[in-house]
C-alpha cells in the first residue's frame, strides 16, 4: 500500500509538469550494447532474446537516450545498482534481473516519469504494471527482459522539461543617456582612403590607384609574361598613368621595387625582380620622366605581402611597388 501511494503521489507531482518522450536515434543506438540494439541499414534492429542487464549495461543503454544518473540519485536506486565513491559513481557488474517496481525506481532515478495514461496504452501486454484506482501499481516478480520489450517499456516513459522560471518585474525604465559625441573620422593625410594609422606607405600622390595597405602597386601579372622582364605593348596605358601622376607632381621623386613570390630559385626570383623594375623604369624615362627622379631595386622573394602558399597570396607577391620620395 505505501508504494501504491509513493508512486501515485510522484505520479501527481511529475504529470503537472510538461514532458518529451524520449527516443533512441540510429547514430545513438550503434554505441549501445549490443545485446540491446544493433544497427542495419539506418534501422535499429533491438535483440529478440531475453536478457539480465548488468547495471552497467543498463546505464549504457540509458545513455545512450541522452540521460544521465546523478550522484544524489543513488540513494534511491535498488541495492547493488551503483554506489558512490570520491565523487564518482560506480555501476554493479553482476547481471540482474529486476522486478517492474525496481527498474520503475531505477528510470525516475534518471529523471523520468510515468503516467497512468501511459501505462493503460503502451504497457497493458507487457506484464510491467497496471492502473488500479487511478493508480500505478508495478510487477514485483524479478524478470528479463528482451531489447525489444525494454525498449517499448522506456517509450512510455517521458522526460519533464524544466518549468521557466517567471519574469521578474520590469524595472523601471533609466533616463536616457545623453547621446555619445560622434567618433572623429580617421585621418588619411594623403587622401588615399587609407587611414593613416594603418597605411604603410603615406604620401602617395592624389589619383592613384592604391592596395589595402595604401600602397602604389603595379600588377606583374599583366606586365609581364611568365618569367619575363619585357613588358607586354597592351598594358603600355597601365605605365602611361604612372608617367601622367609623375607629369602632374615634378617635385615627386619615386623608387620602383620589385618583387616576385616564392616559385624557382630565391637568387633567380632576386635577378628579375631587379630586371622588372629597370624595365618599368626605362619606360618611363622613355616616356619622358627624368632620370634623376627614378630609381630601381630588386627585393626578390624577401618581402611578401601575402602567404605563398596560395595562388592569390602568390599573385599579389608578384608586384611593382612605387615608393614615392618628396
Amino acid at each position: 500500500m505505501k508504494r501504491i501511494i509513493t508512486v501515485a503521489l510522484c505520479a501527481v507531482f511529475m504529470m503537472s509538469l510538461p514532458a518529451l518522450a524520449i527516443e533512441l536515434t540510429p547514430d545513438a543506438a550503434g554505441k549501445a550494447p549490443f545485446t540491446y540494439a544493433k544497427v542495419k541499414g539506418g534501422e535499429i534492429i533491438y535483440n529478440k532474446k531475453s536478457v539480465a542487464y548488468s547495471p552497467d549495461t543498463t546505464n549504457a543503454i540509458l545513455e545512450a537516450y541522452g540521460l544521465q544518473l546523478s550522484a544524489d540519485a543513488v540513494d534511491g536506486l535498488p541495492l547493488g545498482y551503483a554506489n558512490v565513491k570520491d565523487g564518482n559513481i560506480a555501476f554493479g557488474k553482476k547481471s540482474t534481473a529486476y522486478s517492474p517496481d525496481e527498474l520503475h525506481a531505477i528510470f525516475t532515478a534518471y529523471g523520468l516519469q510515468l503516467s497512468p495514461e501511459a501505462v493503460s496504452e503502451k504497457l497493458g501486454a507487457l506484464n510491467y504494471a497496471k492502473v488500479k484506482d487511478g493508480n500505478i501499481v508495478f510487477g514485483k516478480k524479478s524478470t528479463a527482459y528482451s531489447g525489444s520489450g525494454l525498449s517499448a517499456i522506456l517509450a512510455a516513459y517521458m522526460l519533464p522539461m524544466a518549468t521557466p522560471a517567471a519574469a521578474p518585474a520590469p524595472a523601471p525604465a533609466p533616463a536616457p543617456a545623453p547621446a555619445p559625441a560622434p567618433a572623429p573620422a580617421p585621418v588619411d593625410t594623403d587622401g588615399d582612403r587609407v587611414p593613416d594609422v594603418t597605411d604603410k606607405c603615406p604620401g602617395t600622390p592624389e589619383g592613384v590607384k592604391v592596395d589595402e595597405r595604401g600602397c602604389w602597386v603595379l600588377n606583374l601579372d599583366y606586365l609581364f609574361d611568365f618569367d619575363k622582364a619585357t613588358i607586354k605593348r597592351e598594358y603600355y596605358s597601365a605605365l602611361d598613368d604612372v608617367v601622367r601622376v609623375l607629369n602632374n607632381n615634378p617635385g615627386l621623386r619615386v623608387e620602383l621595387q620589385g618583387h616576385t613570390d616564392s616559385t624557382g630559385p630565391a637568387n633567380y626570383n632576386m635577378g628579375l625582380s631587379k630586371r622588372r623594375a629597370n624595365a618599368v623604369r626605362t619606360y618611363l624615362i622613355n616616356n619622358g620622366i627624368e632620370a634623376s627622379r627614378l630609381s630601381a631595386a630588386g627585393f626578390g622573394e624577401t618581402q611578401p605581402i601575402e602567404s605563398n602558399a596560395t595562388r592569390e597570396g602568390r599573385a599579389k607577391n608578384r608586384r611593382v611597388e612605387l615608393n614615392t620620395m618628396w
